[in-house]
């Protein structure tokens, strides 16, 4: 029975002489299918199995074997700017190694739709810094492991003037739970911090808080870095990516 899903392709690797893995972001989760023949006749995918193309993907169960078959494949979008702006393919890259490790139970519709807007938008805006920080944010709430930077995780006490940050905790913490691990943090990273993880994908709003942030260069180095932190604490593998995009911020 064929059954059909939109996906994004995040990846793909040589089966023998002939077939191709494929690993596809859909609403219903990551998937792994067979495109038997893929390597010797591309008639039926023509490019389409390129890195960042989101597909119609049209997929076969079989009775044996723990991969789905990819019988075809229509396509609904094609990244191009992404892939002829090196600042956008290494942002891109980025997140599709993330993406391409961690899973997200429960919540595959949501993340999928998050992270289509937000190819869709990154393919006809220019890169904003805080794409980085707004994409890790996105994805530790999705995977359960946000921050908490509205109370205080020790006591729950909400704080008002002095706020500092634990990574090892998990968020903010209050003056009389901090520790030596604790860092005091201002309250304007801290605003940005919480519209960032809180909001949808909204390019105007991002372009305004990144003109906001011109002039406060302390303050954008440590957003990038704690929102870097935190991802960092909790995803227990290496991001290859990681510096190549670090230089181009």
């Amino acid at each position: 029975m064929i059954f059909s899903l939109e996906a994004l392709v995040l990846s793909k690797e040589k089966i023998g002489e002939i077939d191709l893995l494929v690993e596809l972001l859909t609403p219903k989760g990551k998937i792994w299918s067979i495109a038997k023949g893929a390597q010797k006749s591309r008639r039926r995918f023509v490019n389409l199995l390129e890195e960042f193309n989101f597909i119609k993907a049209h997929l076969r169960k079989t009775s044996k074997g723990k991969f789905l078959i990819l019988e075809k494949a229509d396509l609904k979008f094609l990244p191009e700017s992404i892939r002829n702006d090196y600042r956008k393919y290494i942002l891109v890259s980025y997140m599709g190694e993330i993406l391409s490790k961690i899973g997200f139970p429960g919540l595959s519709v949501d993340y999928f739709s998050f992270i289509k807007n937000l190819l869709k938008e990154i393919e006809k805006n220019e890169v904003l810094f805080l794409l980085k920080p707004f994409f890790e944010l996105k994805i530790l709430k999705f995977s359960g492991w946000a921050p908490e930077l509205f109370h205080c995780v020790k006591c729950g006490y909400k704080p008002k003037k002095l706020f500092y940050l634990s990574i090892y905790e998990g968020g903010i913490v209050c003056f009389k739970c901090k520790n030596g691990d604790s860092e005091i943090l201002d309250f304007k990273a801290l605003e940005i911090l919480r519209e960032l993880i809180s909001m949808s994908v909204d390019f105007k709003k991002l372009q305004k808080i990144e003109g906001d942030l011109k002039k406060m260069i302390n303050v954008r180095e440590k957003i990038l870095k704690i929102s870097e932190r935190f991802l960092k604490f909790f995803l227990p593998f290496e991001i290859n990516s990681l510096k190549f995009l670090k230089e181009t911020i």
